[in-house]
């Protein structure tokens, strides 16, 4: 106990001439009580409020008016098309959208180059679709469409799953690599 006595000892005496001891001016308790129980000055974040609430309207308008828009487009594609053509098109592309979500959520640095790469060749896919759903308007259900819709979609599907197995592969080479570095 002496020693860390002696030790704390040795620490003040280094710092013996080094202390601030200066003592405000006359008045300042005053001025700090003065300064203590003034009024509360605006703060800037109230200067916030309008713009956050112009945004968050701004916002609520982009997201009704989108979903406004992509309810109104698939009315007008669908017109010539059965119920059967429109639930498969349903189904796929709920498919493709958790693939394409999958996808996405699958990005680092490593992996960037090979997703912008699948999702400019699924834009390919997509304007392929585009002339089926054309033909589709113009020519109403044949068996011939429906199958090239399918079609479409099976290949978007596995084109996907193919580019999400070559992702897996390089995030588990990259683990390996890491746990040898390790």
């Amino acid at each position: 106990m002496k020693e860390k006595k002696d030790s704390i000892e040795t620490l003040f005496s280094q710092f013996e001439n080094q202390w601030d001891t200066e003592t405000p001016r006359l008045g300042h308790s005053d001025r700090f009580l003065k300064k203590l129980n003034a009024e509360p000055v605006q703060t800037k974040k109230k200067n916030w409020m309008p713009l956050s609430l112009a945004a968050s309207l701004l916002l609520i308008a982009g997201i009704i008016g989108f979903y406004q828009l992509k309810d109104n487009q698939p009315t007008n594609q669908w017109q010539n098309a059965s119920a059967q053509t429109k639930e498969t098109h349903d189904y796929f592309a709920s498919v493709v959208e958790k693939e394409l979500t999958d996808l996405k959520s699958k990005q680092t640095p490593e992996t960037e180059q090979i997703i912008t790469d699948a999702l400019t060749q699924m834009k390919v896919f997509e304007k392929d679709y585009q002339k089926i759903i054309n033909e589709l308007q113009k020519n109403g259900d044949t068996k011939q469409l429906l199958h090239a819709m399918i079609l479409n979609f099976q290949t978007r599907i596995s084109f996907l799953e193919e580019v999400i197995k070559k992702i897996e592969i390089i995030n588990h080479q990259k683990n390996i690599e890491n746990e040898k570095s390790i």
